[in-house]
């Protein structure tokens, strides 16, 4: 079941679908940023704090956060097991390079299916959809605070 809302205003001045798109897209595009990209997540955040009156923009914001704060564990632990795997094939260059090459697939393979998940959830955010990705989607609810009948506009699809 799709919940739709009535489109609105966010207390942020925007159109809610707005708001919702420079949550899920600002930390997309931060996170392609060499060096600043590990605070992509701030976009996002930055957008559930501030926003105030709509559940709607507060949920997908968190939605958002929890996806790239998820990407950037992910990451983060590619590199780690990286560095320390890599000094230990320093006497075989060629294993050390493949085994580099499988780290950086898997890493794209990641970031592709990440960025996958924010243009779905941005596609139905922007249709005043409520969205729930699988497994992200429930967690951020409750840390957005939204529960199940977060959105007492609107119809059921």
């Amino acid at each position: 079941m799709t919940v739709t809302v009535d489109p609105h205003k966010s207390s942020l001045g925007l159109e809610a679908n707005i708001a919702v798109l420079i949550a899920y897209l600002g930390g997309v595009v931060v996170s392609w940023i060499p060096w600043i990209g590990y605070v992509a997540f701030l976009v996002p955040l930055v957008i559930f704090i501030l926003e105030k009156e709509s559940k709607f923009v507060r949920f997908h914001a968190m939605q958002s956060f929890v996806l790239n704060v998820l990407g950037l564990i992910l990451g983060l632990l590619l590199s780690l097991i990286s560095s320390l795997v890599v000094p230990s094939l320093y006497y075989s260059p060629g294993a050390a390079l493949t085994f580099l090459g499988v780290i950086g697939t898997i890493g794209t393979i990641i970031s592709i299916i990440i960025l996958v998940l924010a243009i779905i959830a941005v596609v139905n955010g922007f249709q005043y959809k409520e969205y729930r990705l699988p497994l992200l989607g429930n967690l951020a609810a409750k840390l957005a605070d939204v529960g199940e009948g977060m959105f007492h506009k609107g119809t059921s699809a």
